[in-house]
């Protein structure tokens, strides 16, 4: 199999204090209701998540993608999760969100994250998956941001 680390780094600006924004993130289980193609997402340990995604289907390759990540925060402006190794899984995952007051009731988000799937990709189409991949992670991160900004404006 071979794996095609990708990255993706976004920002948004939420109108909610910046308590109220890392309370929402730090609650993994919650706010994972906003990432795309997310088909579960369960405690497994103590700040320990296991991510079950939707099949993704590219041609005639279908990509199942399932990892488990331990999260840790600063309790105020930083959340890092990254991937360990569990039974089943089979991506590897790290990522950061920092979080920036932007004035007083409004919080800038940026996650940066890295994902690296295993694939069944032949050899000639490699160069071909790994954009694919790329654009994924990328529209996954957007997605995620657009949607937790929905989430957290609307309450």
């Amino acid at each position: 199999m071979a794996k095609f680390p990708a990255e993706a780094d976004r920002s948004v600006t939420v109108k909610v204090p910046l308590k109220v924004a890392h309370d929402y993130l730090w609650d993994v289980v919650g706010s994972s209701d906003c990432v795309p193609s997310l088909r579960t997402c369960k405690r497994v340990g103590t700040n320990t998540f296991r991510f079950v995604f939707e099949d993704k289907h590219v041609g005639p390759l279908t990509i199942g993608v399932q990892y488990t990540a331990r999260y840790e925060t600063n309790g105020k402006d930083r959340i890092t999760f990254e991937s360990i190794t569990a039974s089943g899984d089979n991506a590897d995952a790290t990522g950061t969100f920092r979080l920036q007051a932007a004035g007083s009731q409004s919080t800038r988000i940026s996650l940066r994250q890295m994902l690296a799937p295993d694939t069944p990709v032949p050899r000639l189409i490699q160069g071909l998956f790994r954009s694919t991949v790329e654009r994924e992670v990328a529209d996954g991160v957007r997605g995620f941001l657009d949607n937790v900004k929905a989430a957290l404006e609307s309450a």
